[in-house]
């Protein structure tokens, strides 16, 4: 199915003219047109909605990514890491008893619990 060409076109304004009468069909033209034009002033309302909410959107996340950015700094002197020294001759691993060892001394009239 192709686009309306003139024969086409005539018919249906001729059908329109005998079903409608000559006095409706000014009014019935009238009509259409406001609704077009309705509708066209509502999708471009809706549409510089859309732009304007999609601009505020870039705007706040480009606000963002500056305050992230300026804060950041350089990742070594945000971040404090322990200095661990390792010595080569220290190959073993830590043990539950070493563990053991390393814990504070019960409080004084404490009882201990053995397990």
């Amino acid at each position: 199915m192709g686009p309306l060409g003139v024969p086409e076109l005539i018919f249906i304004f001729v059908l329109a003219l005998l079903i409608l009468g000559p006095k409706k069909l000014p009014e019935l033209g009238r009509s259409i047109g406001k609704g077009m034009s309705e509708f066209r002033r509502a999708s471009n309302e809706l549409r510089n909605t859309f732009d304007r909410e999609m601009h505020n959107l870039e705007r706040e996340n480009d606000s963002v990514k500056e305050a992230t950015r300026a804060s950041s700094g350089s990742p070594s002197n945000d971040y404090s890491y322990d200095d661990y020294s390792y010595s080569a001759d220290s190959t073993s691993s830590a043990s539950a008893p070493q563990a053991a060892e390393t814990k504070p001394a019960p409080e004084p009239g404490a009882t201990e619990v053995k397990s």
